[in-house]
Order: structure tokens, then sequence, then C-alpha cells
């Protein structure tokens, strides 16, 4: 029988510090998750079994520097669709580590970041695959205004034997004023020769003729800089099944980012 999860979770750890989540066999559906509390440090666990298929929408609400491990095990033709989005004035340091075990195995994974005065924001992720016939793809992206610290390291690794794999990577960073730091650092380890990889990195200013093109249609350049910034964001919001609460989050990506006119 199939089981299909609830539209939105919530959950609040400020015990364990831990989450473990299993999706059964051929289960279905999203989840909106928001970490909240005192925590300095918190630990989920994803497990996807057999043609499972599940959308993740996490949000870090920590008002306080804050580390956060993410594990995922996807097994036979399962698929996770994952995205953390995290709009704090704190440090963030995210480590993520995905195991795609079984053929078939899927997993997406994306961050939308913004990155604000002296605060470091810092990732480290994995996708690997470990049989032949897994697909895995990471997806990052960051606002950097003046004085913030953007740090990612992006690994997607395929071993001896994985055949006809695929592991690819993005990274987009918008940077916006002066005096910010920005560290990318793409990275394919690759033990195969039937399969397909690839990495993209962009990193840059607004668009001049954009942000014209914004306030040429009566909007402040803060409000300009709020719909860029959603703009990067919106394959992070996308995995909200949640019309309404998704509409919500663009809201605050707007007024987040338009908190800081330069």
């Amino acid at each position: 029988m199939e089981r299909t999860y609830e539209n939105r979770f919530e959950d609040r750890i400020e015990t364990d510090q831990s989450l473990d989540l299993r999706f059964d066999k051929r289960a279905s559906g999203s989840l909106v998750i928001f970490l909240d509390g005192n925590a300095d440090e918190m630990s989920i666990r994803l497990h996807a079994d057999e043609y499972s298929y599940v959308k993740i929408f996490i949000q870090n609400r920590m008002e306080h520097p804050f580390t956060l491990n993410l594990d995922a095990d996807i097994e036979t033709d399962a698929k996770i669709e994952l995205g953390l989005l995290d709009l704090q004035d704190d440090p963030l340091t995210f480590k993520a580590d995905g195991s795609l075990n079984k053929q078939g195995a899927t997993m997406e994974l994306s961050t939308g970041q913004l990155c604000l005065g002296g605060k470091k924001k810092k990732s480290n992720i994995e996708l690997t695959s470990k049989v032949p016939h897994t697909y895995g793809n990471i997806h990052n992206f960051a606002v950097v205004y003046d004085e913030g610290q953007y740090e990612m390291v992006a690994a997607g690794r395929i071993v001896k034997g994985a055949f006809g794999s695929e592991s690819h990577q993005e990274t987009r960073v918008l940077t916006m004023g002066k005096d910010h730091t920005c560290v990318t650092l793409p990275i394919l380890y690759i033990d195969e020769n039937d399969v397909k990889a690839s990495h993209a990195l962009t990193v840059g200013q607004p668009d001049a003729e954009q942000l014209y093109y914004l306030q040429s249609r009566g909007l402040s350049t803060t409000q300009a800089m709020g719909l860029l910034a959603i703009g990067y964001f919106k394959p992070v919001v996308e995995l909200i099944g949640d019309e309404v609460l998704r509409q919500e989050m663009e809201q605050e990506i707007e007024r987040r980012a338009g908190l800081y006119e330069h």
C-alpha cells in the first residue's frame, strides 16, 4: 500500500538534537521542516526505501551559530529532492553526505543562503554513487552582501564499478557590495569511465541591465535586489508543496534581502 506523508511537517528538537526519517517502500509526499530552538548542533538522518519519492524543504530559523549535519541513504529507484533555505544573520555550518546505494537511486540537493556582514556560512556537501545507474545533483545558490562570508565545498563521487551513473552540480553566487569573501570549490571524484559528470560555477555582481529594468518599472533598489534574491532562491522554495506557504516564503526572502540596500 502506498503511504503518503503530510504536506507540512514541523518539529522542534531541543533535547537529543537528532531526527531520523525513514520513507517506506513506495512512499510519496513532501515535508516542510523548520529548525528552531536552542540547540547548537543537530543531525538529520534520512533513509528512502525502494521506489519512494519525497520532497523535503528545510528552513534554518536558529538565532545563534548553528551546525546542521545531514545523512541520506537512498535505495533502489528511490528519489529524494531536498532543499535548505538559510536567511539568518548568524553563522551556519552545513555538512551533508548522501549515499546512492542501489540502482536507480536519485538525490537532488539544493541550498539557498543569504550571507550578511561578517557572518560565515560554510557548507560541505558530498553525494556518492556506490553502484551502477544512479543520479546525484547538487545546486548551491547564495546572495552575499557587504563583508558576508560564503564558503562552499561540493563533491560528487562515482566509485569504481558505478558505471552508467551521473554526478552534476552547479553553484551560483550573487555578490552585492564590497569586502565580502566567497570561496567555492566544486569537486568531481570519478573512478569509472562510462559515466556523465559536470559542474558549473558563476560568481558576480547583479546585472546592471536587470537592475535598470526593474527600477524603470517603479521599483526601488531595495525592492529590485529583493526580487533578484527570490530568483536565486526559487529552485529551493519550489520544493514546498503548499502554495500559500511557498508564497509566504518568497515574501520573507524579498523582505530579508531588501533590508540590506547598498
